[in-house]
């Protein structure tokens, strides 16, 4: 299922797809987020969900096929 959204992201610039697999590391970001101390929290998660959206971005999908 991630996989057929990674190629849709990239193949069809489809927004929804990426945020649909953003959606779905959301709790494990949450969970992670809760050992870092408060004040840092926002701005990790928005330096992770960057991260993650370049990573979605130039992931190679050749080997998935």
């Amino acid at each position: 299922m991630l996989a057929e959204l990674l190629v849709q992201a990239q193949q069809h610039h489809d927004q929804g797809a990426t945020l649909h697999i953003l959606e779905s590391f959301t709790p494990k970001i949450k969970a992670s987020l809760r050992q870092v101390p408060a004040d840092h929290r926002e701005d990790l998660k928005q330096e992770l969900y960057v991260k993650m959206i370049e990573v979605i971005q130039t992931f190679d999908i050749s080997e998935l096929k």
